[in-house]
């Protein structure tokens, strides 16, 4: 007689516990995705607790994995496009980074070789060339906008220079008269973003 009636008060108290985490709003507190990840199906509690008829929801006994700590390196499309690199022209105009802002900023670019000059890093470049504004312009987004830190940055300005000229730099386009050559062609873009890109 006491084993039965133990077994009935733990299946009540499995039962009201159930109950009272969807009554406190932490079974709809996950979103539609997260839910159908962590719900199991439901098993009778006759089947553990010697022939109650119960329906129990079971919970994971174990957490869900902890989300990366670290965005993805970079989540944004680059086309390379003229519209493009002038949005990239314009934050750099706009966008005032803090110190240590600024720091992320020439962390990730400093290990960059500027493509129009490669003895230079992209941090710093030669001269304010549009390619040189634009690869800043577009850092100084991803910190201040998206929260980037070095490497997600150093990826983004590398992708995006892949994007802004699929042939490569070689390097040299300021010592080699591609100052005033478009981007797309392994130049600087020019200095003026009205002209040339």
């Amino acid at each position: 007689m006491s084993q039965h009636f133990s077994r009935r008060s733990l299946t009540f108290v499995v039962v009201a516990a159930a109950a009272l985490t969807i009554a406190c709003g932490k079974e709809t507190a996950l979103s539609p995705e997260a839910h159908a990840s962590h719900e199991q199906p439901a098993q009778s509690a006759a089947a553990d607790h010697g022939g109650a008829s119960a329906a129990v929801t079971r919970f994971p006994t174990t957490p869900p994995a902890a989300e990366p700590v670290t965005a993805p390196v970079a989540n944004v499309v680059f086309s390379g496009t003229r519209d493009e690199t002038e949005r990239f022209i314009e934050y750099y105009q706009s966008i005032r980074l803090t110190p240590e802002q600024e720091r992320v900023k020439v962390e990730a670019l400093a290990s960059i070789p500027a493509p129009c000059c490669s003895e230079n890093p992209l941090a710093t470049c030669c001269c304010p060339c549009n390619m040189a504004k634009a690869a800043w312009g577009l850092s100084a987004w991803l910190i201040s906008e998206k929260s980037y830190g070095v490497v997600q940055v150093r990826q983004a300005a590398r992708d995006w220079l892949a994007a802004a000229n699929p042939g490569g730099f070689s390097g040299d386009a300021c010592a080699s008269g591609g100052c005033t050559r478009p981007i797309r062609e392994n130049g600087c873009g020019g200095m003026d973003q009205k002209q040339v890109l």
